[in-house]
């Protein structure tokens, strides 16, 4: 059995297609031929058994034009809960846009000693991230959804567990507790953090979903 992905190119795209003629030729062959789930899917992209995804997404347009990535930066103490907004600039995103849910990225620098790692959660401590290793003071630490990493002072980290976070359309919350062991202490854990991403909307491919 073999399968076939073609594109078929349309000449005059201001007229609609009400019917096309498929016929199957086969040479210097014999025997029975059978032809099976034949699909048809719109767009321009060569696809199979899904959308093509160059075509359910683009960046975010700000007044028309593509959105740069944003970077937004806090100090944390101890806990703390974050807003990260997920909408583009004020006033230059046409109303109505469908803004879609997008990776988020977090790279922290402690301040200070972190003795027993850090978390990450939503607003509700749903998604845990939880990485357990000690951070020292000037250590880095890379928890970055968009190209799946994470990482201690540069090297790939595995003591870690939970889920990469993503930020969805409009103000999305984030907890980050800097985390002490057993007791708490004074001053708490502090460090510095950098949050990261790229807004997408939905392309014409992803409205028709």
């Amino acid at each position: 059995m073999e399968r076939y992905f073609k594109t078929i190119e349309i000449r005059e795209k201001q007229k609609r297609v009400s019917k096309i003629d498929f016929k199957a030729v086969m040479e210097d062959r014999s025997g029975m031929v059978t032809l099976t789930d034949l699909a048809l899917k719109d767009g321009a992209q060569l696809t199979g058994h899904v959308p093509a995804t160059r075509e359910m997404l683009r960046k975010l347009r700000e007044d028309s034009q593509p959105a740069a990535p944003k970077h937004f930066n806090a100090l944390v103490r101890g806990r703390q809960t974050l807003i990260v907004p997920n909408r583009g600039k004020y006033w230059s995103v046409v109303p109505g846009t469908p803004v879609a849910t997008t990776a988020i990225d977090f790279t922290v620098w402690a301040k200070t000693a972190v003795p027993a790692g850090m978390r990450f959660s939503h607003f509700y401590r749903t998604r845990q991230f939880a990485y357990g290793n000690a951070l020292a003071a000037g250590d880095s630490f890379e928890f970055r959804a968009g190209k799946r990493r994470v990482a201690h002072n540069g090297a790939p980290a595995k003591d870690y567990t939970g889920l990469f976070h993503q930020c969805a359309a409009g103000n999305s919350r984030f907890n980050i507790d800097l985390m002490t062991e057993g007791a708490g202490i004074r001053p708490q854990p502090a460090a510095r953090v950098l949050i990261e991403i790229q807004e997408w909307e939905l392309a014409s491919g992803g409205k028709r979903l």
